[in-house]
C-alpha cells in the first residue's frame, strides 16, 4: 500500500470513501484491487474490492494452472481471516439510482479456487448480461454493473480494530498484488516446453468442446487455432471468447 500525504487523502476521497491504490509488484502494470474505507456511524468498513472489468481479468489469472502456486497461498491466506470478514458480489443496474444489491456473500474464509472461479464468473456473466438458465427456464437478464468485494469487514470506528483489520488484510493484499500479467504468464510459459504443451492441449480441447456442441463452425475453428498459434497475447482472449459461446 502506498503512504499519502494529506493532500494525496483529499484526493482519494469521494462521497465520503477514502480510497487507497494497492500498488502492484514489478515493473509490469498490474490491475490490483483498491482498499475502500468508509464512516458509518461508530464504525468503519474495510473493503478490499475489484470494481472494473480489467482488474477481474487480472484476478482470473490466479486461477491459471501455471499459477497453482500462488493460488495456494491465496487460498492459505484466506482461509485465516477472522470469521468476521465477508466476500461479497453486488450489482447495479444501469439505470436504476437505488444503489447496489447483494448477489451472492461467503464467509471470506471460506473462498477457495472453485468459489473464486465462480465468483469471477459470476461478475462477468452481471457486466455481460444474456439469456441464463434459472429454475430450469431461460431469463434475459440486462447488462448490470458488478462489484467484487475480495473481503469486506466492519469494525469499531477506533485505531485498534482498523489496525487489526488491516493487517489481517496484509498477506492477501500481498499475492494480489503480484499476480502474473498475461504478458509475464506466457513469457514464462513459452520457456517450458513441457507448459507450452499443456496450454496447447488445454486449448485444443476447449475448441474441440466448442465445435462439437456446433457453437462454432470449421471455418472458426481453423481461424480460433491460427490466431491462437501466430498471437500468444491474444490467447488469453480468444479462450475467453469460446468459454463464452460454450457457456
Amino acid at each position: 500500500m502506498p503512504s499519502l500525504s494529506d493532500v494525496e487523502v483529499m484526493e482519494y476521497i469521494s462521497d465520503g470513501v477514502l480510497t487507497v491504490p494497492v500498488l502492484g509488484v514489478g515493473d509490469e502494470k498490474r490491475p490490483t484491487p483498491v482498499l475502500e474505507v468508509a464512516p458509518s456511524g461508530e464504525w468503519l468498513t474495510l473493503t478490499m474490492v475489484y470494481r472494473y472489468a480489467e482488474g477481474v481479468k487480472h484476478l482470473r489469472n490466479i486461477l491459471h494452472f501455471s499459477q497453482s502456486a500462488d493460488l495456494g497461498r491465496f487460498e492459505a491466506a484466506m482461509r485465516v481471516l477472522p470469521t468476521s470478514f465477508e466476500t461479497r458480489l453486488l450489482k447495479r443496474s444501469f439505470r436504476d439510482d437505488a444503489g447496489f444489491i447483494l448477489s451472492r456473500k461467503y464467509i471470506a474464509s471460506r473462498v477457495d479456487s472453485n468459489v473464486l472461479q465462480l465468483l469471477i464468473g459470476e461478475t462477468e456473466t452481471i457486466r455481460s448480461g444474456g439469456r441464463r438458465n434459472i429454475d430450469g427456464g431461460s431469463v434475459y437478464e440486462a447488462p448490470a454493473t458488478p462489484v467484487l468485494q475480495l473481503a469486506y469487514i466492519k469494525v469499531k470506528a477506533n485505531d485498534s480494530e482498523f489496525k487489526s483489520a488491516l493487517e489481517a488484510l496484509r498477506p492477501t493484499i500481498s499475492i494480489l498484488s503480484a499476480i502474473k500479467t498475461q504478458r509475464e504468464m506466457i513469457h514464462s510459459q513459452l520457456a517450458k516446453p513441457v507448459d507450452q504443451a499443456m496450454m496447447y492441449r488445454s486449448f485444443v480441447e476447449l475448441l474441440n468442446r466448442a465445435r462439437g456442441a456446433d457453437f462454432i463452425s470449421s471455418q472458426e475453428r481453423r481461424a480460433a487455432e491460427k490466431r491462437w498459434r501466430e498471437n500468444p497475447d491474444e490467447r488469453e482472449e480468444v479462450e475467453e471468447e469460446l468459454k463464452r459461446k460454450i457457456g
